[in-house]
């Protein structure tokens, strides 16, 4: 508990020193602002460019402006996460920083359960305030379909889950390559291998891509295995990392 805590609060002050904060709040937060303006706007601008009336061909709704926003959390937000804390571990060991920690008796286990529950707190807390600020600015600009504020938490709800599982990912490959550009593009690898395996019968509803896929929908209802499955090879990741970390040469 000792090493959780200290660590817990070591990983605060690098972030804040580092702007780590910034950068997940911009990858995050900053499209549920820049997608409803931006879909507003898109038919003014193709009129003047192609010197007619556009605006029936697109025609944007709230729910429709939150859908593009789950879009760009996928394909951008993703981006940030992963080679954001790509180098949450192997920066700690190829610096020798775990030298003086383990030589006081700093275990992995707290080291790297203080990385990930962290992160996952502050990804979690930046994903409802994106939702949140979309669902609202969605809800002022456009006018026809809504989703429910419910409904909206609910996705909420889910890409938080398959950011855990991506965190965890991310932090169980820095535990392993020297580089963290290398272990943010296995995560990448793996992610979007999830995206394409998702249509398929036997193993599509375990894949993590599913809960993107649930977040569109803005329901939890038939997703339960997913998360189940998310949540539970998550686990198995941190139970890895913490013992490929037991396992580690600091000296």
């Amino acid at each position: 508990m000792t090493t959780f805590k200290a660590y817990f609060k070591k990983e605060i002050m690098e972030s804040k020193r580092q702007y780590k904060y910034i950068i997940l709040a911009v990858g995050i937060i900053a499209f549920a602002i820049l997608d409803p303006f931006m879909l507003k706007l898109l038919p003014k601008i193709l009129e003047k460019q192609l010197q007619g009336d556009l605006s029936s061909l697109f025609i944007a709704t709230p729910k429709s402006a939150i859908n593009n926003y789950i879009k760009d959390l996928f394909q951008i937000g993703n981006l940030f996460i992963i080679f954001t804390l790509a180098s949450s571990l192997n920066e700690e060991i190829n610096g020798q920083k775990l030298v003086f920690p383990y030589s006081k008796g700093s275990k992995p286990i707290g080291i790297v359960l203080a990385k990930i529950i962290h992160y996952t707190i502050v990804v979690t807390i930046l994903t409802f305030i994106g939702f949140l600020t979309c669902y609202y600015y969605a809800g002022i600009l456009f006018e026809g379909e809504k989703a429910s504020l419910s409904g909206v938490m609910n996705s909420a709800i889910l890409m938080s889950v398959y950011y855990f599982f991506n965190i965890v990912l991310v932090t169980f490959f820095s535990s392993f390559v020297k580089k963290s550009v290398t272990a943010g593009f296995i995560t990448l690898m793996i992610t979007f291998l999830s995206a394409a395996l998702v249509n398929l019968n036997t193993i599509g509803k375990f894949m993590p891509y599913k809960l993107v896929a649930g977040a569109n929908l803005f329901a939890l209802d038939g997703y339960l295995y997913t998360i189940g499955f998310s949540i539970l090879c998550s686990i198995i990741f941190i139970i890895a990392t913490i013992f490929n970390m037991n396992k580690v040469e600091v000296i």
